[in-house]
């Protein structure tokens, strides 16, 4: 059954339904150019939360960095602070940070032709991190972008990147509409979801992230 991962929460409610309808992962954005950013000392409140709520049974938390201007000792530090179980990093330019984290972390890409996404997962995909960890994250590629654009990416570099991946988590324009398309065209691992689901950014719509959640569930990945 494909994974899910919820992203872009910025207060507990949202946070508490994702996970009650069966998100995996739940994601908080790090990164202060984000409409969608929170910090890590409130991301840390809100985990705390989760798990007094739900102990033993909170989904992963994921802290999503855009790393262009951060070091490994600052990507570690608001881990630790917020309390997350592992680190997205986006900004292929820097994405090399994962080798000197030590710290649970992946990768996304955003690549813009088949041939530069065989070139992303060769140099980016972690096959060694552990389940349910994704091994690598596909997002669109959109010029001045670091992901989180709403759009899909071009099914011939999905199709490429899947192919070619251990674990793929596929993001980019999912919604509750499209999401079964997509894990039929990917047979990723886990799907991830930001605006696709919001009422406003940083604020979910309980209907949507309900369907959302049961449609991808639903689709078969073999």
């Amino acid at each position: 059954m494909t994974k899910v991962k919820i992203c872009g929460l910025t207060n507990f409610e949202d946070a508490q339904y994702a996970a009650e309808q069966g998100a995996d992962m739940l994601g908080f954005i790090f990164a202060p150019v984000s409409k969608r950013y929170i910090e890590p000392t409130q991301a840390a409140k809100i985990i705390q939360q989760l798990q007094q709520a739900m102990p033993n049974r909170a989904p992963l938390c994921i802290g999503v960095f855009v790393v262009e201007q951060m070091t490994a000792s600052e990507i570690l530090q608001q881990c630790q602070i917020s309390g997350v179980d592992a680190a997205q990093l986006t900004s292929l330019e820097r994405a090399g940070l994962v080798k000197e984290l030590d710290f649970p972390a992946y990768v996304g890409v955003r690549p813009e032709t088949p041939s530069q996404a065989i070139a992303d997962v060769a140099q980016f995909d972690r096959p060694e991190l552990i389940e349910p960890l994704p091994s690598l994250q596909l997002d669109t590629f959109v010029p001045g972008q670091h992901g989180g654009t709403g759009e899909t990416a071009p099914p011939d570099v999905i199709r490429t990147v899947a192919a070619h991946t251990q674990r793929l988590m596929l993001s980019g324009g999912l919604t509750p509409d499209n999401v079964a398309e997509f894990i039929a065209l990917a047979k990723p691992y886990a799907v991830d979801v930001s605006s696709g689901t919001e009422a406003s950014p940083g604020k979910k719509d309980p209907d949507k992230v309900r369907a959302f959640i049961q449609a991808a569930k639903k689709e078969k990945t073999s």
